[in-house]
């Protein structure tokens, strides 16, 4: 069943491919929220460059099948490095990545991190909605249900930009190890801190409630009483809001959002492809007057010049102080070779 959906998939994917002439990228995820069918796909979207589809699994052979099957018809393939799936019997810890590096031969492959793309686009989102407000998201009463990987990330970046944030989580012992682990880990002049509260009096008057438990409602209609009139509900777990709360939300105009994280992958492609080309870039050395010319991201010796691209100069960005930061102050024999560069 598993292999014919592939199929099926792959064919739509690249009809698409050949009309719109863009590469063909698969997306393989893994969760430890298990379901019925052991995986499901995640809807086709087109970048720039790319047409993405994508499986998020819950077992390590439909990986193995996957890959044995769309080796050297697809260009890329992501893999989410992040460990989640279930040990087997015998203890060992599942690993797709290993399982895709294993089979794959011909394909290209990238890594990312499924929950890392969770919060990035959790603090994108709340980045954009305050963008026009003096302060952005500093001042900001910020209530977290799920104190787990993702709620504890997004929790210790908005305490970064002064919100108040509040977490929550059942396990009273784990979350104060959390709160107090963030607190400690915080930027020394940042003035806000976590604060722990109870579920009900932490989410009275909040801006923004946000739930990340695995799926487990956690925002129900009674909680909405206790907002204020333009809070905003977040869903980053996939079903942590109940359906009479989406109900109310929507009667009563209160913004609910359900994250989104394909903005953030397109971020990731673009960075994974610019450090890609950067990374050949900086093998390369080029030797000006006894002077060696060097691309941005090479850490060089004292006088080396540093350049945006080596292969095509445009910018000349300093001059090396031999330490990892660049001279202050040009020496005055460098001006002809840097006037040179940069005609």
């Amino acid at each position: 069943m598993f292999e014919s959906y592939l199929k099926k998939k792959y064919l739509e994917v690249k009809l698409l491919s050949k009309k719109k002439k863009k590469k063909i990228a698969f997306l393989i995820g893994n969760t430890a929220k298990l379901e019925k069918s052991n995986f499901y796909f995640t809807p086709i979207r087109l970048t720039e460059k790319l047409i993405i589809f994508g499986i998020v699994v819950f077992d390590e052979k439909l990986v193995i099948k996957a890959c044995k099957l769309l080796d050297g018809k697809i260009d890329l393939i992501f893999v989410d490095a992040e460990k989640k799936i279930f040990p087997k019997k015998n203890g060992a810890p599942g690993n797709i990545e290993r399982r895709v590096r294993e089979n794959i031969k011909i394909s290209k492959i990238y890594v990312y991190k499924g929950n890392d793309l969770t919060v990035d686009a959790v603090n994108l989102l709340i980045s954009q909605i305050y963008n026009k407000d003096l302060r952005g998201v500093a001042g900001k009463k910020i209530v977290i249900l799920g104190a787990g990987n993702i709620g504890s990330k997004i929790g210790l970046y908005l305490l970064e930009s002064g919100a108040k944030v509040f977490l929550y989580r059942r396990n009273k012992k784990k979350l104060k190890c959390i709160v107090d682990a963030i607190n400690l880990l915080k930027p020394q002049n940042t003035r806000e801190k976590i604060y722990i509260r109870d579920k009900l009096s932490s989410i009275k008057h909040a801006d923004i409630i946000i739930g990340c438990t695995n799926g487990i409602e956690v925002i129900n209609k009674k909680m909405l009483d206790s907002l204020k009139k333009n809070s905003i509900l977040i869903d980053a777990g996939k079903g942590t809001v109940t359906k009479e709360a989406i109900r109310e939300a929507n009667i009563r105009k209160i913004n609910i959002f359900r994250i989104d994280i394909f903005p953030s992958l397109e971020g990731l492609i673009s960075k994974t492809f610019s450090i890609e080309k950067q990374i050949k870039k900086i093998q390369k050395i080029k030797v000006i007057n006894g002077i060696n010319i060097l691309n941005s991201g090479k850490l060089g010796n004292y006088g080396d010049i540093i350049v945006d691209d080596i292969d095509n100069i445009n910018r000349v960005y300093g001059i090396c102080d031999g330490k990892g930061d660049f001279l202050r102050k040009m020496p005055s024999n460098y001006k002809k070779i840097i006037n040179k560069l940069t005609k």
